[in-house]
Parts: C-alpha cells; sequence; structure tokens
C-alpha cells in the first residue's frame, strides 16, 4: 500500500487539505478598516464572528481530506480507488471557483482590498496531486490488465 506512488499522492493531498481546515484561506480589508476573513467556517469579521457561514465551501473543505484518505486504503478496488480520486480533483478545483465566486461577489458589494494567504494555492496543489495518482492508478491498472490476459 505504501510503496505505491500514488499512495504518497493522495496522503498529501489529505494532508494539504486538512491543513486547509484551520486558519483564514483569504482575507478581506474594506475601506472602512474592517478586516474580513474567509475560513472553513464561513465568512468572519475582525473579532472573529462568523458573519455569514459559507456551506458550500464549509462542506467540500471538509469532505475533500476525508475522500483523500479513505482512497488510500482502496487499493484493492482500483476502479473505485480512480472514480474516489477523480471526485477528490473535481472538488478541489471546485474550492478554487467558490472561493473566486465569493471573492468576486464580496468585492461587487463593498469595496475590498484582497491579502492572498499561502493556502490558496492547496486547492491547486490538491488538485494536481490527486491528478498525479489518477495517472499512477491507471497505469497499475492497465498493468494489471496485460497481465490477465498473458494468462
Amino acid at each position: 500500500m505504501i510503496q505505491r506512488i500514488q499512495t504518497l499522492f493522495l496522503l498529501a493531498v489529505a494532508l494539504l487539505s486538512g491543513l486547509m481546515l484551520s486558519g483564514d484561506l483569504i482575507q478581506l480589508t474594506a475601506g472602512s478598516g474592517t478586516i474580513f476573513s474567509i475560513s472553513f467556517p464561513g465568512m468572519e469579521n475582525n473579532e472573529g464572528e462568523v458573519i455569514q457561514r459559507l456551506w458550500p465551501m464549509t462542506i467540500i473543505l471538509a469532505v475533500v481530506p476525508l475522500l483523500a484518505f479513505i482512497a488510500v486504503f482502496l487499493y484493492k478496488k482500483r476502479s473505485l480507488q480512480m472514480r474516489l480520486t477523480m471526485l477528490v480533483l473535481l472538488l478541489s478545483l471546485g474550492t478554487l471557483i467558490l472561493g473566486a465566486f465569493y471573492v468576486i461577489m464580496l468585492d461587487r458589494k463593498i469595496d475590498v482590498n484582497i491579502i492572498w494567504k499561502v493556502k490558496v494555492l492547496f486547492p491547486l496543489i490538491s488538485a494536481i496531486l490527486a491528478w498525479l495518482a489518477y495517472r499512477a492508478i491507471l497505469k497499475d491498472e492497465v498493468r494489471i490488465r496485460s497481465y490477465d490476459r498473458l494468462r
């Protein structure tokens, strides 16, 4: 299980996605000096109060590390592991799209300056790692099928 490169990719996806559950993803400063931040629970203000729950983002941020970790243990069911890895990839890209959507919508309502955090890149890196894991699982599946043909 750990000897396979896709296991390392999926564990890295789970780790990066798990790190997104704590701390701010993006900070936004309004002209009045108010600082908003988008994090796992939702949009927060200066005092840490949740102003608005961002349920789609919260659900995706919670599900991605869980699915990536589950996919690690599905090495005997490669087709299911491939589907789960593709779902992780799509959800990681969905995190990027949702984050951009929330920032654009808030920028339309209030004129804000965006303070980018390093965690903004984690969904992109997770998507790339999930794609690499998918390719490695696919190579294993092709190799197993070729062995079955030879028998």
